[in-house]
């Protein structure tokens, strides 16, 4: 149960409630604890990509051979330690390991975990992603621009909040129950998604009828281009922009990646709840992202969205639907074309004809009309869920500095 209600004592940086104490980084919590993992041994390696910004989850792993790096294990906290990962929110919670197994990350990864008798893995993760902590690793940065590291002996001798253990494991599991539903909601998208696409496969690719003319994309649907935006336009607003971090590896929407935006933008730029965006480049090591296509979904707090320049925006002008579309571009073939109309090395781009180019087979009306009575119901209950995702990040978001500081209390 939440108190809003305690008793606080004096200290030298304020008033703090009376049973908390007030400890080093290092005092408090390991900071890279001892973990066992022999060079050659092949372990479950995480890198920087893996790690969603400002998600608990970690994304993605391979199996290699460890030759250095940061080891972990279950129920500890990476975070990056490199900017601007580190400012992006790059932090994540160990939960992809057996029992008595030693993964391997990034040598730009600070490990974190609890402290026996004085800290709980759970609540480590979350004090990790408060503002406090986050400040504290950002001021402890050295290096130059670009190139900033966080230093651990300037970190570990910052001073942090610590409640008693008990209140510790209660804070970490109010928090770790909205971000276990926001999971949940993810993984149910997931599916849809893949149901959806498997539905689409089935009755546009693999029973294609001979008699289905051949068409270009560029008949279909008119192709816009997202606006270009400065750093400084990026302020708080009830607009925002719509970027590429908001286009999953694979296809599908992260409204996470949306930006708030005070600039300008033209009238066709504007976003429309259910536009179709395709990703224009792509930092990823294995092309995920580029010419992946996501639904726009409005949330709450923006009144506009506007597609940022790495977006296409993609509108069916005549007789195709959007969910037609959308399951079009997420498509293998689609994919591939992209790829064949992609440049760059570190940085992909893709090529404004590749929309425009792609060859497919245009259905008749009526299975058209079939896919398009399931696929928009699916497509509306993953809106339905993102909005539930939205809710439940404001609230776990509004409720970690309270917590954090006992302005809220479980006890």
């Amino acid at each position: 149960m939440l108190k809003q209600k305690t008793k606080f004592k004096q200290t030298e940086i304020g008033r703090i409630p009376e049973d908390w104490e007030i400890k080093t980084l290092s005092g408090a919590i390991e900071i890279n604890p001892k973990r066992e993992l022999k060079k050659g041994m092949k372990a479950k390696y995480v890198s920087m990509q893996d790690l969603k910004e400002f998600n608990k989850k970690i994304q993605d792993y391979i199996y290699r051979s460890f030759n250095g790096g940061s080891k972990f294990q279950n129920g500890d906290t990476i975070m990056a330690r490199i900017t601007p990962c580190l400012e992006n929110g790059k932090t994540a919670f160990i939960d992809i390991l057996e029992d008595s197994e030693i993964g391997s990350g990034s040598t730009e990864f600070i490990v974190l975990s609890g402290k026996k008798g004085h800290s709980v893995d759970g609540f480590v993760y979350y004090l990790s992603t408060s503002g406090k902590m986050r400040s504290d690793a950002i001021a402890s940065m050295t290096g130059t621009s670009g190139r900033q590291r966080v230093q651990t002996d300037l970190l570990e001798i910052k001073e942090v909040l610590l409640p008693p253990i008990s209140e510790q494991m209660d804070i970490a599991k109010i928090l770790s129950d909205l971000d276990a539903k926001i999971e949940l909601n993810n993984k149910i998208n997931k599916v849809l998604e893949e149901i959806g696409q498997a539905l689409f496969n089935n009755l546009f690719i693999d029973n294609a009828s001979k008699n289905w003319k051949i068409a270009r994309l560029r008949e279909y649907v008119d192709v816009i281009k997202g606006c270009s935006y400065k750093s400084e336009d990026l302020q708080d607003s009830d607009t925002a922009l719509v970027t590429l971090k908001s286009v999953n590896r694979g296809g599908g929407l992260n409204q996470e990646g949306y930006k708030e935006y005070v600039g300008e933008f033209k009238k066709e730029q504007l976003l429309q709840d259910g536009d179709i965006v395709v990703a224009q480049t792509d930092l990823t090591q294995k092309a995920e992202v580029v010419g992946r296509p996501g639904i726009v979904n409005f949330i709450d707090r923006y009144k506009k969205l506007i597609a940022s320049l790495d977006l296409q925006i993609i509108r069916p002008k005549k007789e195709l639907t959007r969910s037609f579309v959308y399951y079009l571009i997420k498509t293998d073939d689609f994919h591939n074309h992209a790829l064949s109309y992609t440049n760059g090395t570190t940085v992909l781009h893709l090529n404004k004809d590749a929309v425009p180019e792609f060859e497919f087979i245009v259905p008749d009306r009526d299975t058209l009309n079939k896919f398009d009575l399931i696929a928009k119901n699916m497509l509306l209950r993953i809106n339905i869920n993102n909005k539930e995702i939205d809710k439940l990040s404001k609230i776990r978001d509004s409720l970690l500095p309270k917590l954090m500081s006992g302005e809220i209390r479980t006890i």
